[in-house]
């Protein structure tokens, strides 16, 4: 029996945690497109993604998901796009020591939530910082619908990455359960 591809994409703003996210959990070594910064971003990180990254993690003997990162750059926000095709699911990441980044981030949600009622998650990422916005906080400040789920995560800690993708793949079970 052939098993099943489940599409993931994994976005947020830049410096949110896309590519540790996908790099704790995956089973091989990521696809990356990263490159020396070239703008303010330099004040964050010395590389950053410009397309894409890509993981791959086998649940069991039946499903693998196939995890796809987008940038988090608004010039390379064609990407988004170009990403989403027949994913069934992502996730939002939040970097919750650097609120001032929420209206780059609500500005993800808008996109993401325009291309039709897709399941998702918002991660509080980098909860183990001792500047870390709650869940709760993170839900209020990105201005949030009621039932979207706002989880905590370090994304450099494959039990916190494990259970993201656990919750989300819950909501997309489900929803399929219910057409």
């Amino acid at each position: 029996m052939e098993k099943l591809a489940v599409k993931i994409l994994v976005t947020g703003d830049v410096g949110a945690g896309k590519t540790e996210f996908i790099r704790t959990i995956s089973e091989i070594d990521i696809v990356a497109t990263d490159r020396p910064v070239s703008d303010e971003t330099r004040e964050l990180k010395s590389e950053t993604t410009v397309a894409m990254d890509f993981g791959r993690l086998t649940v069991d003997d039946n499903l693998v998901l196939h995890l796809f990162g987008t940038p988090g750059q608004i010039r390379f926000d064609f990407m988004w796009e170009i990403l989403s095709f027949g994913m069934l699911g992502y996730v939002i990441m939040f970097d919750s020591a650097r609120p001032e980044t929420c209206w780059n981030t609500r500005r993800v949600v808008d996109f993401f939530e325009a291309l039709g009622d897709v399941p998702f998650v918002v991660v509080a990422n980098k909860q183990d910082l001792a500047a870390a916005l709650s869940p709760e906080q993170v839900a209020y400040i990105l201005a949030l619908d009621d039932g979207v789920p706002v989880l905590p995560c370090e994304a450099n800690d494959r039990a916190s990455v494990k259970q993201i993708l656990i919750t989300l793949f819950d909501l997309i079970a489900n929803r399929s359960g219910a057409d």
